[in-house]
């Protein structure tokens, strides 16, 4: 199943995905910004991430609080501070599972496992891409609406997961985690960071 046909001015974006390959384990810090319905304020999240192969993801939050998740054999455990660690399936967090999915599909370079689980397009330039995935899951679908994928050349800036209730989740990786960011950033702000413009 191929990608989704793009104009004929935009970026390849089976070409994108290739670049982004990476050797594994892939770590990266990150900077997560949420936006819920449940917070009256945005939560700035710091940590590491470590994708160790297919199914495989480690992600430690440093700041504002203390907490690992790992994903391995088809369920994730999430462990805050001392408490004791809590695991599940992974089809229990679908916006979990797209995630993954997409994540592991990018940082391998296939274009083609990424298009058998998402309708994908690029646009901007080279120098400033965008693609975004929209899951052919249906059950996937009812949880998250797009993920977005910023970057520049062969590397990725940001993931913007967009989920069907109105959240949203912005992750912050590899060039954009040095970016400034103000305490309350804005929707926009965030935006400007994942596009390399200077938003101050």
């Amino acid at each position: 199943m191929a990608a989704s046909a793009a104009p004929p001015d935009a970026p390849d974006a089976a070409r994108i995905v290739a670049s982004l390959r990476r050797e594994l384990p892939a770590r990266t810090p990150f900077v997560e910004v949420r936006w819920s319905s449940l917070l009256d304020r945005p939560l700035v999240l710091r940590g590491e991430l470590e994708y160790a192969g297919p199914g495989h993801l480690s992600r430690r939050v440093e700041a504002p609080y203390r907490e690992e998740m790992t994903v391995a054999g088809g369920e994730a455990s999430v462990q805050r501070g001392d408490r004791e660690a809590r695991t599940f399936p992974l089809g229990q967090a679908p916006e979990l599972e797209g995630f993954l999915r997409g994540f592991q599909s990018l940082l391998g370079g296939d274009a083609q496992a990424l298009a058998n689980d998402f309708t994908l397009s690029a646009s901007g330039t080279d120098d400033r891409w965008r693609l975004v995935l929209k899951p052919r899951d249906a059950r996937l679908a009812r949880r998250i609406q797009t993920i977005q994928v910023d970057g520049s050349a062969a590397a990725a800036r940001c993931f913007r997961t967009q989920e069907a209730d109105g959240d949203l989740s912005v992750l912050l990786v590899e060039a954009a985690v040095d970016a400034p960011l103000p305490r309350l950033p804005s929707q926009p702000q965030v935006d400007a960071i994942c596009r390399g413009i200077d938003a101050r």
